[in-house]
C-alpha cells in the first residue's frame, strides 16, 4: 500500500514537472511574442516618426523654393513699372536728340518735270524744301571725307527728300557740282530698285539745302 501510494506521487509529480515545463515554454514563447511585438511597435513609431520630419522638410524646403520665386516675380513687376513711363512722362532716352534723325519733308508742292536725257525718267523740284539744319561753326568748308560733319549733312540733305532710307541704301558717290557751296550724289536702294540723282547747295547758318532729284533708269554711265 505504501508502495503504490509512492508510486502514485512519483506519478503525479511527473504530470505536474511536464505540465511546468510545458507551462514554462508557453510563458518563454509569449516572452518571445511580447518581446518582437515591442520591437515592432518601436520600428513602427520611429518610422512614422521620421517620415512625418521628412514631410515637414519637404514642405520648408518647398516653401524656401517658391518664397524666391515669388519674390522674382514681384521684382519683376516694379521692373516693369519703374521702366514704364506713366501719363504725362516719357522716357529721357527718346527726348534726347539724335544726330541721325531723318526731318520730316513736305512735298506736296513738289513740281515734276521731264529731262531730255535719256537716263532720266523723271526731276522732282520744290522751293519748299527745307535745309538740313547744320551744327557747323565759323567758315564752312566743303568736304567730301566720310565721318566728317560736313559729309554727314550732305547726305542727311540728300535723303530727307527720298522715300528711301538711308541705312537701306548706297551711296553711290558724292561729288562736287561745279563750286565750293554745291554738291550732288547719286544713291540707290540695295535691290537698284529706285535710283537718284539728288542736288544740293550750301545755305550759311542754315545748311545743305536740296535744290532737285532725279529718278534714274539706270547706274550706266554715270
Amino acid at each position: 500500500m505504501e508502495r503504490k501510494k509512492r508510486f502514485q506521487t512519483r506519478a503525479q509529480y511527473t504530470e505536474e514537472k511536464a505540465k511546468s515545463s510545458k507551462f514554462y515554454k508557453m510563458d518563454k514563447m509569449l516572452n518571445y511574442l511580447i518581446a518582437v511585438v515591442a520591437i515592432l511597435i518601436v520600428v513602427t513609431l520611429g518610422w512614422l516618426i521620421s517620415g512625418d520630419d521628412e514631410s515637414s522638410d519637404q514642405a520648408e524646403e518647398q516653401q524656401q523654393v517658391d518664397k524666391p520665386s515669388q519674390d522674382a516675380v514681384g521684382q519683376g513687376e516694379d521692373s516693369e513699372d519703374q521702366s514704364t513711363p506713366t501719363e504725362g512722362q516719357s522716357n529721357e532716352e527718346d527726348e534726347e536728340p539724335v544726330a541721325d534723325t531723318e526731318q520730316d519733308v513736305d512735298q506736296s508742292n513738289t513740281v515734276v518735270t521731264h529731262s531730255a536725257e535719256p537716263n532720266v525718267k523723271e526731276v522732282h523740284t520744290n522751293a519748299d524744301w527745307p535745309a538740313y539744319p547744320t551744327a557747323q561753326t565759323g567758315e564752312h568748308v566743303s568736304t567730301f571725307e566720310k565721318g566728317h560733319i560736313d559729309y554727314e549733312e550732305k547726305l542727311k540733305a540728300i535723303f530727307s527728300v527720298l522715300d528711301i532710307e538711308q541705312e537701306n541704301s548706297i551711296v553711290w558717290r558724292v561729288g562736287n557740282n561745279g563750286n565750293a557751296q554745291s554738291a550732288i550724289a547719286v544713291v540707290h536702294s540695295k535691290d537698284k530698285g529706285k535710283i537718284y540723282r539728288v542736288s544740293i547747295e550750301w545755305g550759311d547758318n542754315e545748311g545743305w539745302k536740296p535744290i532737285q532729284y532725279e529718278v534714274l533708269n539706270s547706274l550706266e554711265g554715270i
